[in-house]
């Protein structure tokens, strides 16, 4: 999971879903103290106000956790396999909430709620009216999270690092922002606008949680990863790429957002040197791995780390960063 992907989620299906869950809230926060509806005459600044006070105290809260988590993930020391794990439940629950959008009420058991007294706590501060209510309602969010925020959050725990994990929590309350605040101010109109959009949406969340998957199996090399399956229907019908010459010293530009060159060609059981030349910022490229070759290596920005590697048989290797989002090949001749 990337920052980028976190966002596009929460433009998405956080938008959607989040306000399946924390849409009352938000309604409370609109509400006069005798319950009754926000009246047609009410100011935008009586609108506005509380809701921008919600909504920034959310995406504070967000990524004050992202960061806490990001901490506890680094802390843990996570292997690859607890990581791949953890990346595969964060991809699962992106497609099951994919799907629940389609059917609500599948899965009924996975809808996670807070406490009853919790709620009713919730809803009386909701009936307030100055500005600081919304606030602190916006803060309380984190105790209500849907579907899609607890696989953020998986998947932020998953990165092992604080500044890139708090980045995926706000990218991703940064995305749900602008159909919040557009809930908010058109609260009666968003249910058919939510109906409407439920099928492209519910594809879009399940691409994401594909990605996320696949991303977990090229954490691992697996066979049945989406780069090794079109690799193998490339060789089937003939049309791979030409090998270049093999060579024992190769530099890497370690990009935020990929490698270059992503595809190299080494001599089979003679040491290569590979030179990874950090660009001045990595997301989850700070994290370099050849699962074959049992390889990982943690990056520094702004410097070049030199691995030596030795592949034991001809093949391709995938390298990948720490999610396996962006990869390249090795091919060993």
């Amino acid at each position: 999971m990337t920052p980028w992907l976190a966002l596009i989620t929460g433009l998405t299906t956080g938008g959607l879903t989040c306000m399946a869950v924390q849409g009352g809230l938000l309604l409370g926060v609109l509400a006069k103290r005798d319950g009754e509806t926000t009246p047609p005459g009410t100011t935008w600044s009586r609108l506005v106000v509380p809701v921008s006070a919600f909504l920034i105290a959310k995406i504070t809260i967000y990524t004050l956790l992202g960061l806490a988590l990001g901490l506890i993930g680094a802390k843990l020391k996570l292997s690859t396999a607890f990581s791949v794990w953890l990346q595969s439940i964060a991809g699962a629950f992106i497609i099951i909430t994919g799907l629940r959008i389609i059917w609500p009420h599948w899965l009924p058991w996975l809808t996670i709620a807070p406490p009853a007294g919790v709620r009713r706590y919730l809803r009386r501060q909701g009936k307030s009216e100055s500005w600081y209510a919304p606030a602190f309602l916006g803060l309380l969010t984190i105790l209500i999270p849907c579907g899609t925020t607890i696989a953020m959050e998986t998947a932020a725990v998953a990165t092992g690092n604080p500044w890139q994990a708090a980045m995926i929590l706000f990218a991703f309350t940064l995305g749900t922002a602008p159909l919040f605040f557009i809930f908010g101010l058109l609260a009666k109109s968003m249910a058919a606008v939510q109906r409407k959009l439920a099928w492209v949406t519910a594809m879009i969340v399940l691409a994401l949680g594909l990605s996320t998957v696949n991303g977990a199996l090229v954490m691992v090399d697996s066979p049945y990863s989406f780069q090794n399956e079109l690799a193998a229907a490339r060789a089937v019908f003939g049309s791979e790429e030409a090998t270049s010459a093999a060579v024992t010293n190769v530099t890497i530009n370690v990009l935020a957002d990929g490698y270059e060159p992503n595809a190299i060609t080494i001599p089979t059981g003679t040491p290569v040197q590979l030179a990874l030349k950090a660009a001045p910022r990595l997301g989850c490229t700070s994290i370099f791995r050849i699962p074959k070759l049992d390889v990982e290596e943690a990056l520094i920005a702004g410097q070049t780390t030199t691995v030596s590697i030795t592949a034991p048989a001809p093949g391709r290797y995938t390298f990948s960063c720490g999610m396996g989002m962006y990869t390249g090949t090795i091919e060993a001749v």
